[in-house]
């Protein structure tokens, strides 16, 4: 029973156990009794699902006493300068490829996956690298068809999710697992406590390995942009934009596909309805140029990322203001170069797998359609 256990206590046992740590507090227990009782309730996992959501429940808890642990100890950690830029945008809208090509710059600091896999922690390098690369083949295992869809290495950046969703407050979950009630739990809850933890634990990252701008990219800072001003508001804000009809149906795929690692049962209408309505939530009623941060945010269009990377890569560094160099050019072209060579498998879908129409969601986010001119 203890590897499939979602208890919350034994869940802090746990985490206490594998730290040797009874003193330090931990934060976000109602949340975690709220995701981990959905997940009990709702998502219908098999043995191997629960054990996989155990286990990340662990971590997030091991995460926060470490981050907690170090945030004390370390003296002048809270004042470590975080100068963010954010990448967002509905999910499949090329945020990753973006976030990739830009993290070539050499004077662009954009944290890797095995970084933001364990904020907090003093193992070496090698160890932490180790470690995320045993996840990455877990996961893929666990996932094939994940690999044709979203690209995962250790020393490449990944969503910022990691760092946010320790808190037990994130979509992530709800795309990981079909648990209604916790998302709709979420959709009355403030995002500004998670911000601020994600604030503390990236400060860990960086004063491990210093760096600034830091890149960092998540598609729920277009949900959550108010609450993300609250704590970063002189963040710089990059938003990528693409045709819902296409977005939303690989997003669906994307979701089916991480769930049928967990469950034995994925219901792909209700993937469909899902996406749809959150997708509406973060986009209509978004306006060029318009956000709760101090700077306008820079809106991309997909087709112009995809069409003209370095012109677009021009384009970001201008608001950012760092200078596109040679050097960053040519470490752009030959990761481009890279990444066709790494291409693995075709994703196919089709919006109707998810009881969706193309017409049917054009027709839903026709003013965003109209005002990004997609």
């Amino acid at each position: 029973m203890e590897g499939t256990d979602l208890d919350p206590g034994a869940l802090v046992a746990e985490a206490r156990r594998l730290q040797g740590d009874e003193e330090t507090p931990l934060g976000f227990l109602p949340e975690l009794e709220q995701l981990a009782g959905a997940i009990d309730a709702e998502a219908g996992l098999h043995r191997q699902g629960r054990e996989r959501a155990r286990a990340a429940l662990v971590a997030s808890l091991v995460t926060q006493l470490r981050v907690r642990r170090m945030t004390r100890e370390v003296p002048g950690l809270d004042q470590v300068q975080v100068q963010p830029v954010f990448i967002t945008g509905l999910l499949r809208t090329g945020t990753t490829f973006l976030q990739h090509l830009l993290a070539q710059h050499p004077d662009l600091r954009s944290p890797a996956l095995w970084e933001t896999m364990a904020p907090g922690s003093s193992a070496p390098d090698e160890e932490l690298v180790a470690t995320c690369e045993a996840y990455i083949a877990e996961y893929y295992r666990a996932a094939p068809d994940f690999r044709s869809i979203h690209l995962l290495q250790s020393h490449l950046p990944e969503e910022c999710h990691r760092l946010t969703a320790n808190s037990f407050r994130h979509f992530i979950y709800a795309l990981r697992y079909r648990i209604p009630g916790y998302a709709q739990w979420l959709r009355e809850q403030s995002m500004v406590p998670a911000y601020a933890f994600h604030q503390e634990q990236l400060r860990t990252v960086l004063w491990r390995r210093p760096g600034a701008p830091v890149l960092l990219k998540c598609p729920s800072h277009l949900w959550y942009g108010d609450d993300l001003a609250k704590v970063y508001p002189d963040a710089k804000v990059i938003r990528l934009h693409r045709d819902p009809s296409v977005a939303v149906p690989s997003v669906c795929s994307l979701t089916a596909t991480v769930r049928a690692a967990r469950s034995d049962t994925v219901d792909r209408e209700e993937i469909g309805s899902y996406w749809l309505d959150s997708a509406a939530e973060a986009l209509n009623g978004l306006k060029q140029g318009r956000s709760s941060t101090s700077t306008p945010p820079l809106d991309l269009r997909f087709r112009d990322v995809v069409g003209d990377p370095l012109g677009t890569a021009e384009r970001v560094c201008d608001y950012i203001g760092v200078p596109l160099t040679a050097e960053a050019r040519r470490r752009m072209t030959a990761f481009m170069a890279a990444e066709n060579d790494a291409t693995t498998g075709k994703h196919r879908y089709t919006p109707q797998e998810f009881g969706l129409t193309e017409q049917g969601i054009k027709e839903r986010f026709a003013p965003y359609l109209t005002e990004f001119s997609l």
